[in-house]
């Protein structure tokens, strides 16, 4: 959606001399929002990232570093790095599983070998345990060569840049819209947090992420009451980073938060005859029904492989994964990307006295929407 037909908000506008300019540059700005949010509605995260990239330029130059316009930019901007990065992510875990697949993970041969480290991807939906296949993970950048293994470690630089970007763009965002007090704007601040915390996620610095999402529940609290789909969501969002952080005990005591919420709007809906209420409590079953098995598989204890159960097969995969590993940990080539994505200089200059870098624990924070994304119309409203 653009602001095409929408009245100008001049009253950042430095003086009334800048009308012209101003009405020049607003058509400008409608194209670039209008592209780039049909770019991201299709996926196109590279024109988006452009689209938007230059959207957050326009908008600092126009409204200034501090402007409100100039935050919706660049969580727009940091969105469409963020989803670049995940996609990318994917791909080489996709690549990696195809080649243990058909017999090619940990080839080795004559040729220097090059190893290409990568990560397992965070899905927020039907989250696979990573407790139990953490040795696997931990091993999907087994050596490749030549120019295979160069192309590969180029793709994994790019990914990295995209989530390190991410956090900067939105943590500079963050700085912007945590001085604006109304509802409307302390709502976007904890999208922003929100966003933050999936780049956090999907770095598995969970502990951040922890941290990001405590604090924009605490904001949302503020706003929302409590049969508010978007609350439960992010109730759940929490739940789920103390949960790979190893805080178990406190990720079921906050899916209490996200079933009785949950079982608040359904309460509210059944009263109603309203189709699209029929509908929604049907689906909030089924969600509450998800909830209750995520809670029983996170009670249930990790059960050991029982490795005389497997087959032929099966017993010389494991044998090769364990042997695979224990090269790889002898080699130095597994490494500690638990404080992968850092603030860099560049994007955020002159913003230092504002700005956060994630921490690599964070053992204090034990208190305490959506993965839907927010409609840029919103953003530009």
């Amino acid at each position: 959606m653009s602001d095409k037909g929408k009245q100008v908000d001049t009253s950042q506008v430095p003086d009334s001399d800048a009308q012209s300019a101003l009405a020049a540059v607003m058509p400008v700005i409608a194209d670039l929002l209008e592209t780039g949010t049909r770019a991201f509605a299709l996926g196109e995260w590279e024109d988006a990232i452009d689209s938007f990239g230059q959207l957050a330029s326009i908008t600092e130059q126009t409204f200034g570093s501090e402007s409100p316009r100039y935050a919706d930019g660049l969580v727009m901007y940091g969105r469409a790095l963020l989803q670049h990065a995940i996609e990318q992510n994917a791909l080489l875990a996709e690549k990696t599983l195809a080649d243990a697949a058909t017999g090619n993970l940990g080839k080795e041969d004559e040729e220097d070998a090059a190893g290409v480290p990568t990560k397992a991807n965070i899905n927020f939906e039907g989250e696979p345990d990573f407790r139990q296949i953490e040795s696997l993970a931990l091993e999907e950048g087994a050596s490749s060569k030549g120019k295979e293994a160069d192309t590969g470690e180029e793709e994994e630089e790019e990914e990295e840049d995209d989530f390190a970007a991410a956090w900067d763009v939105l943590d500079l965002a963050r700085v912007i819209q945590a001085k604006a007090t109304d509802s409307k704007s302390q709502l976007k601040y904890a999208e922003t947090l929100m966003l933050l915390g999936d780049v956090s996620m999907e770095s598995e610095n969970f502990a951040q992420a922890v941290k990001d999402f405590s604090e924009a529940l605490q904001v949302k609290m503020q706003y929302l009451d409590d049969s508010n789909r978007e609350l439960a969501e992010l109730y759940y969002k929490l739940a789920l980073a103390h949960e790979y952080n190893q805080e178990t005990t406190r990720a079921l005591e906050l899916m209490k938060d996200v079933q009785r919420i949950l079982g608040n709007r359904l309460q509210i809906v059944e009263a109603s005859d309203k189709e699209d209420d029929v509908a929604e409590a049907e689906s909030l079953k089924e969600v509450l029904d998800d909830v209750a098995s995520k809670i029983d598989e996170w009670k249930s204890p990790q059960k050991p492989i029982d490795f005389n159960a497997m087959t032929p097969e099966e017993s010389a995969l494991a044998e090769r994964a364990k042997v695979m590993f224990k090269e790889a940990m002898e080699s130095g080539k597994i490494n500690d990307i638990s404080n992968l994505v850092r603030p860099r200089r560049g994007v955020a200059e002159g913003e230092s006295s504002g700005k956060r870098k994630p921490e690599e624990e964070d053992t204090e924070a034990k208190r305490l929407k959506s993965n839907e994304e927010v409609a840029c119309e919103e953003q530009q409203s």
